[in-house]
């Protein structure tokens, strides 16, 4: 069976590690030195690799003998489980000289939960350490915040996203890649594993990763779309307007979710208009060329400053309007329609 590319190419040493140096810097000088904490906080957003620096760190801690004890807090946050993990860490590896336990999703855990972690963590056992990994530092209780060593992993800068995407290309034998690595690092949002896995997604349509083969699995990543429905506004053209929305709709796509991206969208294309960088917004390169000058074409409209300004506007009236409607389609093209007159 075949593994995933996240799961292929995911780092297994520090030196692999993309974007975090400051992060991978300091636990290589605890290496080093051979002096730990008992209890670390991996924090930041999905993707980035909090496990993955906890896998690495704790590898490194037992100089590769062992596995830690990997746990996810989501399935396993309540005050029996949590008992659990302080009974176990009150014995002594076996093999290596720590027993590391790395819980993931640690948001999940239960007040009472907590409580009983707290004890562990207060008076630590000597052999002992605990990697806690969490997208929400924000829901773990005060007291546990500050008897931890907090380390808070970064979202990973598109230019590092798309060197390694076009690494892994290379790997596998893939064409006509640029492009879609250039997309994908600009759409990625900084998370490198959902690059990864949309770039997997589009190698198992084709090897020829070619932008017009590998569109139907891009999904609202397609920028034709957001082109289209921008110079229908521009034309006031109503009917095109409700076009767009439909064949939207029709083609499974959910339209909450796309008025969200497209304001990102018009929200890059007033990045672009004042500072005419492309590289400065999250729209790829290909459609800023003078071969293909789609973005300056669309930003050659009268007062485009103003007018992106009140578009923006208008989307997020839409966005909190569709917040809890129902009928949400409607609502969207009632506004536009407005917009057009």
């Amino acid at each position: 069976m075949n593994q995933t590319l996240a799961v292929k190419y995911r780092p297994s040493t520090f030196e692999e590690v993309c974007g975090q140096s400051i992060t991978v810097k300091i636990l290589q000088k605890a290496i080093e030195a051979r002096k730990f904490k008992n209890c670390y906080l991996f924090a930041g957003d999905s993707g980035c690799g909090k496990t993955t620096l906890a896998r690495i760190f704790a590898n490194k801690i037992n100089s590769g003998i062992g596995d830690p004890i990997e746990i996810d807090a989501a399935s396993n946050n309540g005050v029996d489980n949590v008992r659990a993990i302080i009974e176990s860490a009150s014995q002594r590896s076996l093999v290596g000289d720590y027993k590391i336990f790395i819980i993931d999703e640690c948001h999940s855990i239960t007040t009472q939960g907590w409580q009983a972690f707290l004890k562990g963590i207060e008076e630590p056992s000597p052999f002992t350490i605990f990697m806690f990994c969490t997208t929400e530092p924000n829901k773990l209780p005060v007291a546990i915040l500050n008897r931890v060593q907090r380390y808070n992993v970064t979202k990973i800068d598109t230019e590092t996203i798309k060197n390694r995407l076009i690494y892994i290309c290379q790997q596998e034998g893939f064409t006509n890649y640029e492009g879609l690595c250039d997309l994908l690092s600009k759409t990625s949002h900084g998370c490198m594993r959902d690059a990864i896995m949309k770039l997997d997604q589009c190698a198992d349509l084709s090897t020829d990763l070619s932008l017009e083969l590998v569109k139907p699995v891009l999904g609202v990543l397609s920028y034709e779309a957001m082109f289209n429905l921008t110079w229908a506004l521009q034309d006031k053209d109503e009917t095109k307007v409700l076009s767009v929305i439909n064949h939207l709709y029709n083609n499974g796509k959910e339209l909450k979710n796309f008025i969200e991206v497209y304001l990102e969208f018009i929200l890059d294309l007033t990045k672009f208009s004042l500072i005419q960088d492309i590289n400065c917004t999250s729209i790829p390169s290909y459609l800023a060329t003078e071969t293909n000058p789609v973005v300056q074409q669309t930003i050659n409209f009268p007062n485009i400053k103003d007018w992106l300004n009140d578009l923006t506007d208008l989307l997020l009236k839409i966005k909190l309007e569709i917040k809890y409607d129902s009928f949400y389609k409607s609502t969207i093209e009632a506004f536009l329609i407005r917009f057009c007159r």
